[in-house]
């Protein structure tokens, strides 16, 4: 084969990517799988990355594996995808899974997605149902070559199966691209166990957009959404998807407080928070919000101190049970998701396509990509190879 084309950050010192027109297509070691990219979807890693001068805290990650005297190697980014399998490794061709029924092994010319987090499989974490927790994962596009590219290579037991023979009908590949995203949404809200609840959702950016129509399809009595930027046309997406007030809180959150401790009397706030927005602000309204004796899950990521923040008044003397959620498990969150997808009357593959950019853009176009998810026009979008 000739070399593939591919998005490559080669500096954390200055923004932005390099576009890669022959880099030698990726070999595969005897426990892997290539996969023939069909589409990848960008999150806000992918943008952290593109903006790294700007970005501590990414730069620092980008780097946690190398030692003292190692020097930043350039990588392929991207972790959200599908594709088709290409080629399978020797040691996990279809003649070592002969117990395996046909229709649930990974073959060539299979339709796929992946698991990108790679477990190292031997830690405490690891050994105890906790992969997703792995002390030493190691994240595809971040730490080791992705899938921004046309082809990329993944551990066999991370390969997802979307459909055989490389049938894409049920699963179209604009959904396929974002379920590393929607499992994050799916995690969440199986942690916060929300029938019979009231539900507060900070941040209608996508993850939020999923959380809310998992939280309506999963019985939440009452769902809160808020969100400081592009409201309109959020809030219509979370009324859509089943929210019951919305609440712009770019302003302050004052209004949100008082209609919460209103409408939620009785209990004198909410049963649950789920935090998506990674907003300092919004930390600080989780705690303000939630209930006596509330759950709390922490999904968006801050890498700002919480200054001024009071844990006795906001946790301790609360009572208030807080969960930090990071990626999906492993491999529950996808099963879940796959039956998810499979039952017609949640209509998940509609609701996820419009939280999507309608244009479909190519790695060529990165640029102008990542200035629309910038201003704010777009959140989220596809890449095609």
């Amino acid at each position: 084969m000739s070399g593939m084309r591919c998005l490559v950050k080669e500096s954390l010192n200055q923004d932005g990517f390099a576009l890669k027109s022959s880099l030698a297509i990726p070999e595969i070691a005897s426990h892997e799988v290539r996969i023939r990219v069909l589409s990848t979807a960008v999150c806000g890693t992918d943008k952290s990355i593109y903006h790294s001068t700007g970005s501590e805290g990414i730069r620092r990650e980008m780097q946690r594996y190398l030692s003292p005297e190692d020097s930043y190697r350039p990588i392929v980014v991207g972790h959200e995808f599908c594709g088709i399998v290409d080629e399978v490794g020797s040691g996990v061709g279809p003649d070592r899974f002969v117990d395996v029924p046909v229709e649930h092994r990974i073959e060539k010319g299979d339709y796929v997605t992946a698991e990108m987090h790679l477990s190292c499989g031997h830690c405490f974490q690891c050994r105890t149902g906790c992969e997703h927790i792995c002390t030493r994962v190691k994240v595809k596009g971040v730490h080791l070559d992705g899938c921004f590219a046309e082809f990329v290579t993944v551990p066999y037991k991370n390969v997802i199966l979307l459909g055989k023979g490389g049938d894409t009908s049920r699963i179209p590949t604009r959904v396929g691209a974002m379920l590393d995203a929607f499992g994050n949404a799916v995690h969440t809200v199986y942690e916060a166990d929300v029938r019979g609840k009231s539900v507060a959702i900070l941040g209608a950016g996508p993850l939020g957009l999923m959380a809310a129509f998992l939280c309506k399809e999963f019985g939440a009595s009452r769902i809160y959404v808020t969100e400081a930027a592009d409201v309109e046309r959020r809030f219509a997406l979370a009324a859509d998807f089943g929210a019951d007030y919305c609440f712009d809180v770019g302003g302050g959150s004052g209004e949100f407080y008082r209609a919460v401790h209103k409408l939620e009397a009785m209990a004198n706030g909410v049963d649950v928070v789920l935090e998506m927005s990674g907003s300092p602000s919004a930390y600080r309204d989780a705690f303000e919000i939630v209930r006596n004796g509330g759950t709390v899950l922490l999904l968006g990521i801050t890498r700002k101190p919480l200054d001024g923040f009071d844990i006795a008044n906001g946790v301790i003397w609360k009572g208030v049970t807080v969960k930090g959620i990071f990626g999906r498990k492993m491999f529950d969150t996808w099963e879940t998701m796959l039956r998810l997808l499979q039952t017609e009357s949640l209509d998940v593959k509609t609701k996820l396509e419009k939280i999507l950019a309608s244009k479909t853009y190519r790695l060529d176009d990165y640029e102008s990509a990542f200035e629309v998810l910038g201003n704010g026009a777009e959140m989220k979008l596809i890449f095609e190879p």
